[in-house]
């Protein structure tokens, strides 16, 4: 099976797409960054049609993110989740300490901070940030995160492919890809989380 050429996989996925968009759509709604650079890689492939992946992803960010949005509002004054919107107040805090004075670019930018962008949504209806402002910062940022994502994931998809047709090392490819890019993700961030925290050791001197 791992020696069929990729073909077979591909026609394999064509047939089951509205599956693998229903699972993109809910992927979507809970930011799943992975599932949408694999679905990027499937349009590089032809198995998913590019302009469906960025719709459906973008569709379902958008709704995920007023979803959160509306929890947090409900959630404010629920005792058994203080413990999490405190934890979560102390996420968007740490990364975004402009979030009050400033909070359109707060939110834009939590977006592309791992780690950052839930708490930040939550933390958004908590302190009922206007609407019409958060949905803005969240749709432009949200457009953008789903064009990057799906980009790199047709590139990947691509690199790959243009190696090898075999199923096995294609998905032995892809896999490597996608681990070495979350692991880039990673590594930026805890970068940013001790600059960040350097500042506020010296700003606390």
């Amino acid at each position: 099976m791992l020696e069929q050429s990729i073909d077979v996989f591909v026609q394999l996925v064509q047939d089951h797409r509205i599956f693998g968009y229903g699972i993109l759509f809910i992927a979507m709604v809970f930011e799943g960054e992975v599932f949408l650079i694999v679905a990027g890689m499937l349009a590089s492939l032809e198995a998913f049609d590019g302009k469906d992946v960025l719709w459906i992803a973008l569709v379902g960010v958008v709704l995920g993110n007023v979803m959160w949005y509306n929890l947090g509002a409900k959630l404010k004054d629920a005792r058994l989740t203080r413990r999490i919107l405190k934890r979560a107040e102390r996420i968007m805090i740490f990364f975004l300490p402009e979030f009050r004075a400033n909070p359109f670019k707060s939110i834009f930018f939590s977006k592309f901070i791992y780690g950052a962008n839930r708490a930040t949504v939550i933390m958004s209806g908590v302190l009922h940030i206007p609407f019409k402002l958060f949905f803005k910062a969240e749709f432009l940022a949200s457009i953008v995160w789903v064009v990057l994502y799906f980009v790199i994931g047709f590139f990947f998809g691509y690199a790959a492919v243009s190696t090898t047709h075999k199923i096995g090392e294609f998905a032995l490819m892809a896999l490597l890809f996608v681990l070495a890019f979350i692991l880039i993700q990673r590594l930026i961030t805890h970068q940013y989380e001790r600059h960040e925290r350097k500042k506020h050791e010296n700003n606390n001197a």
